[in-house]
């Protein structure tokens, strides 16, 4: 029986270039890599249009949206929905100019809260740097503490604590992080919030929509809401 050997181009989740980067973030079957069919580079964004590629085991027709920290590009996440591309609340100009030759956005649902970076922007991107990849959707960062979303070989989030004056990965493992995981690394519950712990109770929990990344976090805010 002939198998489809998948392989990671890269192992990291940043590169030195859009093209390079958005490759990286893919598996392929090493005799036919993915191809990159059109860059849009504005500012510190770009989007990256491929054919070829796998992600999370399907292949990928859709744009990979991308930005440039100080240590490099990194991909956020895939733009197969204009709430994406909403999230970085970029100028419509710049939003127009990363579409020109993409394919149309799926405009099916009213845009919620989509995560995006919080904290300090030298923070934010000193954790970046230490993400799991090869996506990073946001990494909020509050006082001493961190989390980030990342997918493409599976999914889930990671915790990080700063400690003399350097970031240190606490936990890093499949699906949303609950109140029971913050109680269990001393994270203050005054950062639960923050970091949109899926079952604390927050004075504007509303304001948090879920990502839709992970299909037992979505459950878990439905039954939350009914309760309440």
């Amino acid at each position: 029986m002939f198998q489809i050997l998948l392989v990671a181009m890269f192992s990291y989740s940043f590169g030195a270039t859009p093209e390079t980067t958005a490759i990286g973030a893919m598996y392929a079957d090493p005799k036919k890599p993915p191809v990159v069919r059109r860059v849009n580079v504005v500012s510190e964004y770009a989007t990256v249009l491929t054919s070829g590629g796998r992600i999370e085991g399907r292949l990928n027709n859709d744009p990979i949206l991308l930005k440039r920290f100080s240590f490099g590009w990194q991909p956020l996440d895939v733009l197969n929905d204009v709430c994406v591309l909403k999230a970085q609340r970029l100028p419509s100009r710049v939003e127009d100019h990363l579409m020109i030759g993409m394919p149309r956005l799926n405009k099916d649902r009213a845009c919620g809260a989509t995560r995006r970076d919080t904290g300090p922007t030298v923070e934010v991107e000193a954790v970046r740097r230490l993400m799991r990849g090869p996506f990073v959707p946001y990494v909020s960062v509050s006082g001493s503490w961190a989390m980030g979303e990342w997918y493409g070989g599976g999914g889930g989030e990671s915790l990080y604590q700063k400690h003399n004056g350097r970031w240190r990965l606490v936990e890093s493992g499949g699906g949303a992080m609950g109140v029971s995981d913050m109680r269990k690394y001393g994270v203050p519950e005054s950062d639960w919030c923050e970091f949109h712990i899926v079952d604390a109770k927050c004075p504007s929990w509303f304001d948090y929509a879920p990502s839709g990344r992970y299909a037992h976090h979505d459950s878990a805010l439905r039954t939350l809401r009914s309760e309440w």
